[in-house]
């Protein structure tokens, strides 16, 4: 299944969003990303189709290079 979560980097200047694909999600989806320009605003840079597999692969790059799962932080604060 295409995950659904929202990722912020270390020093919260991006943001980027794994969306299923309303049509197809299964198989589809999008990852967004955005950049933070003050608590208020944010920039479109790019939204992305990808397959599952590749969405899941991102992910977990992602994971591993200290993304944060903005949902936990929610969850701190």
């Amino acid at each position: 299944m295409y995950p659904k979560i929202t990722l912020i980097n270390k020093n919260r200047r991006s943001l980027i969003v794994f969306e299923r694909d309303l049509n197809n999600p299964i198989n589809e989806g999008f990852i967004i990303f955005w950049e933070i320009i003050n608590t208020n605003n944010k920039q479109l840079i790019f939204k992305k189709r990808l397959l599952t597999i590749r969405a899941q692969q991102k992910l977990k790059r992602l994971k591993k290079e200290g993304w944060i799962n903005s949902n936990e932080l929610d969850k701190v604060a």
